[in-house]
């Protein structure tokens, strides 16, 4: 059973937001550009694993994709899998071509296009979010399962080098094809259930309701000022920012086109790059509105948490789920746009 479903990170949503609010000659859309590639890859990767956990008996598996805990640090794990009999905890990768680690230095290069570049080891990662997640479970009283972790690569064409004194490397690094003999494996090294079933949806429930989902400060990783980012109403048909509401409706002036809805990602662009909470004069401000109350009846609909009272009023997204997610057909569609 899939617990936490698979999910476009938060931080891919933020860089499209940025490419629509920043200006075509801005000097930092490269960058944005390249980590949104680097986020999408990283989405595609844990999708190839997706197909082969629905393979999987759901009463036996309960899946979590990207949950995201705290220990003293928050720590995110790609795939977590909980079973009666054991957890199993992975890092997934998705890298092409060739990957060398090193024995002697830990250290792991990746190579494409006759390019080398050093990442982050993969398998030191997976260990220190073991040690995270074992001091977790032991702080909520719920250890008693043994922890199985590996790393697995997404791609089958990824070529994994190392010396022949390193070969240990192996035990921990699995293609994503060869995911269901992983646990194949770990179900007839675990034969005997540790913890009941009532126990098992206790410690599912657990991780489920402290999962975290925050929105990070993008804006000051890039080191951008609330000036660089457009404000306004996108028309979703011609791209342009300069939608009108009137007559109940917002109007592209520019191709015509007119929605009730057509605001929604503009909220959602708000919440991802300039604050988790929102008052009426900023939606208004944001959203080019010159009314607060048309403000406030646009407000309404969205069904957003609210704290405080009249003009202090501040509204938040519901644990931090957007407005306009992407649909499958939607992401694979998805292509960087230009202003």
């Amino acid at each position: 059973m899939v617990v936490l479903e698979l999910q476009l990170p938060i931080q891919a949503y933020q860089c499209m937001a940025l490419l629509r609010r920043l200006k075509k000659s801005h000097p930092i859309r490269t960058t944005v550009e390249r980590d949104l590639r680097s986020w999408l890859k990283g989405y595609y990767g844990e999708k190839e694993c997706s197909y082969f956990l629905s393979l999987l008996p759901e009463d036996q598996y309960y899946i979590f994709h990207g949950l995201r805990l705290t220990d003293k640090k928050v720590f995110q794990i790609d795939l977590v899998i909980v079973s009666q009999r054991f957890i199993f905890m992975a890092e997934i990768k998705n890298l092409s071509k060739k990957l060398t680690f090193n024995k002697e230095t830990n250290h792991v290069t990746k190579e494409f296009n006759n390019e080398e570049e050093g990442i982050s080891n993969p398998i030191l990662q997976v260990k220190r979010q073991k040690l995270q997640f074992v001091n977790w479970l032991r702080k909520k009283q719920l250890l008693g399962l043994p922890i199985e972790k590996a790393v697995i690569i997404s791609k089958p064409t990824t070529k994994v080098v190392t010396t022949p004194d390193n070969q240990q490397i192996f035990n921990e690094l699995i293609y994503a094809e060869s995911l269901l003999d992983k646990l194949e494996e770990l179900e007839a090294r675990y034969q005997k259930p540790l913890f009941t079933k009532r126990k098992t949806n206790q410690l599912v429930d657990l991780l489920l309701s402290h999962h975290q989902t925050p929105i990070p400060d993008i804006p000051l990783s890039y080191k951008l000022s609330k000036s660089d980012i457009i404000s306004g109403v996108f028309c979703p048909n011609s791209q342009t920012g300069n939608m009108e509401f009137y007559s109940a409706k917002w109007h592209c002036p520019d191709c015509g086109y007119s929605s009730k809805t057509a605001f929604f990602q503009t909220v959602d662009d708000y919440f991802l790059l300039l604050g988790p909470t929102i008052t009426r004069k900023q939606f208004a401000e944001f959203l080019c509105i010159g009314s607060s109350s048309v403000a406030g009846h646009q407000l309404r609909p969205l069904n957003l948490m609210s704290s405080g009272s009249k003009r202090g009023t501040k509204y938040t997204l519901p644990k931090n789920q957007l407005l306009c997610p992407l649909d499958e057909k939607q992401i694979n569609a998805y292509t960087i746009p230009t202003r």
